[in-house]
């Protein structure tokens, strides 16, 4: 049947149909093509591999993939080991990439690497390692706040791949965490980590090294972090080659170096990792040597402290591996990081025969650059400890050993022995089982300090002192060496009698020994003084006696004379030191309430050159006691120069009511006194000034003289300027109106000359005071120092009326030009600051050279001779200008001396 042909419009409305699901599809198709054209995109610029966690891509060629089939006849515990690492800081990384210090190496940190899951495989010696963990340590990375010195959380990579026993390669796969360049935590973080020489046996030269790496290629992605090195020491049947239980090498230490009465260690182990840092002791002709210190440091550079860092130990075997690191105790990150160039790795033993620990450590090799080629060599370092059983006032070394080489003296290498050990107060007061303490300088106490019984047995009846086992004996001091140089100290007991203190504050069975002994003790001190000055060494180990009867304590003391780092000879140590302390009466609470006071001196001629000056010792709850006494003294003194100035501004206002009450009277009053009063407040005023204007807080820093600043409130500060602003203008209008009555009387030029005379005995007065300022400083005691001016210009102003009375005697003047309100009150205000030293002497005990706010010594002549004579004759001067005001200006004088260079005087008078 022959086929219609279609209609056209049918033609034409089927194409347009067409056409219209034609551009209807033709978006889903460009969409979908453009989705996939991204996402293609996308993994090919994220990896440049088919998996970032493949194995078979990333470790194939190192150690090969295979399938396991039964768990390991092993414990997965023997594939753990720890160790250090260095990199991964810089940019993106498992460190923070701010850092506070800058070593002058790249440091190194703990590293722990751990496995849960162990299968074996179709492959023999090919095993399956599952659920492995690679933790970073990074709580050592900062030292700047304390919020940066907090333990920080390690970092952790979870990884899985396969193990070698054979080649001894391992190669694993994973992700973990690491920080942005902003601080920032990133997770799943590709990893690779790759290890070599992970045997299943090892000894000291065995190392295990490897490096992390990240899986990403472009080091723009945020998550590449820069290949971390990584150096672990094995512990999987590990054997010991350099040391046995028995001595192993008979020229290693003379017996004779060992401290008699050596301890036997129950607990090796424990008691080993109790003191992990000594310091280092070099002889004294070694100081400039070749082979004084060990290789690892070079020539001429002496490191200060070693350490030992247990790597393991075998309380049965009493066998131990250890890491023996040399450091400057200068150099705070030592106790850090690891640095393989300054380290030895090493065995030890412990000989029961010398009771000692026998080390032998050998070098890490090519370690400079990176740990993959890292290996143990040049076993030929010897190190020995031991514990002392007996401690004495010249030896109170918790731990004593030596250092020394094996090599031949002409070898390359060869290093002379170095003494090592640590004070007790060093390690945290750490005292074993069966040590005690040998006293050797009590009969040479007994001799020094003879106990008087009569005075003891009375003051026993009425006080009760401290009891040594009952209380605690230690003490906090200051040592002064003159008023204006104190230094801090401390006492921390060793012992008393036979027994020891624990960690310096306790003796175990305190009560039942307060009981069954009864004194005088023996006791003994383990003394520091920061000293300023190099005269006396810092430490001070003492014994000696202290009485309950009456409080006293006497000891002899001994100082090391050399450096800290030199080996102690006989020639070295000076015990020629005397140590007395008086113990205040106890009170409950087992504590000491009240004032420690002592002394340390030598005793010595003061021509041997090791003889020291005394030190003045007094416990540090006197020094506060008396701060807060020198507080409301200085809080008194402010009220007083309020006082005394506020009075100084009433008695000058007297004077001006005066004057203008008796205008006649004003050529007679004397210029050079009213400027002295005048000038008395110039100084004063513009440190106030300065003070008031330069801060704007409660509290201000007022200029004091050379006795330096004083916090003075601000309310107060105001009170003082206002007065001593108006008193200073009130003297300046004194004194114009003065200078302007003499001028329009033109009596000047005759007046001046009678003041000239005045002028000329203090001009004298300045250069004797020059002449005893320069002899005083050519001598060892001066007569006075360089504040001599500031007390000269003291005295001048005490005797103000001085002037006065010289024109009076000159001119013969009868006039009554000074009121009595006038010259009474400001000699009144004048003697009172003398007055007021003399309260103040008689009322305290200084330890310190204090501030004065009030009766300043650089402002006047202040002692007890002084504060009589200076207000005697201000008095004495006072009294004279009443007579002189009242009867003449020679009214005092004889008959005789009235008449003698009798002159005209002025009409105006």
């Amino acid at each position: 049947m022959r086929k219609e042909p279609m209609p056209m419009s049918s033609k034409y409305n089927f194409s347009a149909t067409s056409s219209l699901k034609m551009w209807f599809t033709l978006p889903k198709l460009l969409i979908f093509f453009f989705v996939f054209t991204i996402f293609s995109l996308n993994s090919i610029s994220s990896s440049a591999t088919p998996d970032k966690l493949s194995y078979a891509y990333h470790c194939a060629s190192t150690v090969p993939e295979s399938i396991p089939i039964r768990y390991a006849s092993f414990d997965p515990s023997v594939l753990s080991h720890t160790g250090y690492y260095s990199g991964g800081g810089s940019g993106s990384g498992i460190r923070s990439p701010k850092r506070s210090y800058q070593p002058n190496y790249e440091p190194s940190y703990p590293v722990e690497f751990n496995v849960w899951s162990v299968e074996e495989t179709d492959v023999q010696d090919l095993f399956e390692v599952r659920h492995g963990s690679l933790q970073f340590q990074r709580n050592t990375d900062h030292m700047g706040s304390l919020t940066n010195r907090l333990p920080q959380s390690p970092i952790r990579f979870a990884l899985n791949g396969f193990w070698s026993q054979s080649s001894g390669k391992l190669c694993m796969v994973g992700s973990g965490s690491i920080y942005s360049k902003q601080g920032d935590l990133l997770s799943d973080v590709p990893a690779l980590l790759k290890l070599h020489n992970l045997m299943n046996f090892s000894r000291v030269t065995s190392l295990i090294s490897g490096t992390l790496e990240s899986l990403m290629i472009s080091q723009k992605d945020p998550n590449y972090f820069e290949p971390i090195s990584i150096l672990m020491f094995p512990r999987m049947n590990y054997q010991y080659t350099l040391v046995s239980n028995k001595s192993n090498d008979n020229s290693s230490s003379s017996e004779s170096d060992a401290p008699k009465d050596s301890l036997q260690m129950e607990k090796f182990c424990s008691v080993i990792s109790v003191v992990p840092e000594y310091y280092l002791q070099y002889s004294s002709h070694c100081l400039s040597a070749k082979n004084c210190t060990t290789p690892l440091f070079g020539s001429g550079l002496f490191p200060s402290i070693v350490a030992l860092r247990g790597i393991e130990c075998s309380e049965d075997n009493r066998r131990l591996r250890v890491l023996i690191e040399f450091a400057d105790q200068r150099k705070h990150w030592y106790k850090m990081t690891f640095n393989p160039n300054t380290t030895l790795v090493g065995e030890g033993s412990w000989d029961v025969n010398k009771t000692q620990l026998q080390v032998v450590a050998c070098h890490f090799l090519d370690a400079r650059s990176s740990f993959n080629n890292s290996h143990v060599g040049d076993c030929s370092t010897r190190l020995s400890l031991t514990f002392p059983g007996i401690w004495t006032i010249r030896d109170t070394r918790n731990a004593a050993g030596h250092i020394w080489s094996n090599k031949a003296v002409a070898e390359s290498g060869y290093f002379e022995k170095i003494t090592f050990g640590s004070l007790m107060n060093y390690d945290g007061g750490v005292q074993r089982a069966g040590q005690k303490y040998e006293y050797t300088q009590i009969e040479k106490v007994t001799k020094l300090c003879p106990r008087e019984k009569s005075a003891a047995a009375t003051d026993y009846k009425t006080k009760v002192y401290p009891n040594p086992f009952l209380y605690d004996m230690r003490f906090h001091m200051f040592s002064k060496r003159s008023k204006s140089v104190v230094d801090r100290g401390s006492l921390s007991p060793l012992s008393v009698g036979n027994r020891l203190y624990r960690y310096g504050t306790f003796i175990e069975d305190a009560y039942s020994l307060a009981y069954t002994h009864r004194g005088p003790y023996n006791i003994s001190f383990f003394i520091f003084i920061n000293v300023s000055n190099m005269s006396i060494a810092n430490v001070i180990s003492a014994e000696g006696v202290y009485d309950d009867t009456d409080g006293s304590m006497c000891m002899v003391g001994c100082r090391n004379l050399g450096q800290i780092d030199q080996q102690p000879t006989d020639d070295s140590v000076d015990c020629e030191i005397l140590l007395k302390l008086q113990l205040p009466p106890a009170t409950p609470g087992r504590k000491i309430s009240g004032y420690v006071k002592g002394s340390i001196e030598s005793i010595r001629k003061k021509s041997d050159p090791l003889h020291f000056e005394r030190l003045d010792l007094s416990s540090d709850d006197m020094f506060m006691a008396e701060a807060d006494r020198s507080i409301r003294r200085l809080e008194v003194e402010t009220t007083l120069v309020l006082i005394s100035t506020t009075l100084t501004y009433v008695f000058g206002a007297l004077q001006l009511f005066h004057m203008k009450k008796h205008p006649d009277v004003l050529p007679s009053i004397s210029i050079l006194m009213q400027l002295i009063l005048t000038l008395e407040y110039l100084k004063p005023l513009i440190y106030y000034f300065e003070a008031i204007f330069t801060y704007s807080t409660n509290y201000q820093d007022v200029f004091i003289g050379s006795d330096g600043w004083l916090q003075v409130d601000q309310a107060n500060l105001r009170a003082i300027t206002v007065m001593i602003m108006l008193a200073f203008l009130l003297h300046f209008h004194l004194l114009q109106q003065t200078w302007s009555a003499r001028s329009a009387k033109g009596t000047l030029k005759d007046l001046w000359d009678a003041e000239k005379k005045a002028l000329s005995v203090y001009a004298v007065g300045v250069l004797v005071a020059m002449a005893l300022l320069m002899n005083s400083s050519r001598q060892e005691h001066p007569i006075l120092g360089l504040s001599s001016y500031g007390a000269y210009a003291g005295l001048v102003l005490d005797g103000f009326l001085f002037p006065q009375i010289v024109l009076n005697m000159v001119c013969k003047s009868k006039d009554k030009a000074l009121s009595v309100g006038f010259y009474i009150g400001t000699t009144f205000v004048q003697i009172l600051p003398h007055a007021y030293d003399l309260y103040r002497t008689g009322s305290s005990d200084l330890v310190l050279e204090e501030p004065y706010v009030f009766a300043s010594p650089v402002a006047g002549f202040y002692s007890t001779a002084w504060d009589i004579i200076i207000p005697t004759g201000a008095l004495l001067f006072s009294v004279t200008i009443f007579l002189q005001q009242k009867f003449g200006g020679r009214c005092f004088l004889p008959q005789k001396l009235r008449e003698l260079g009798d002159k005209k005087v002025p009409k105006s008078f």
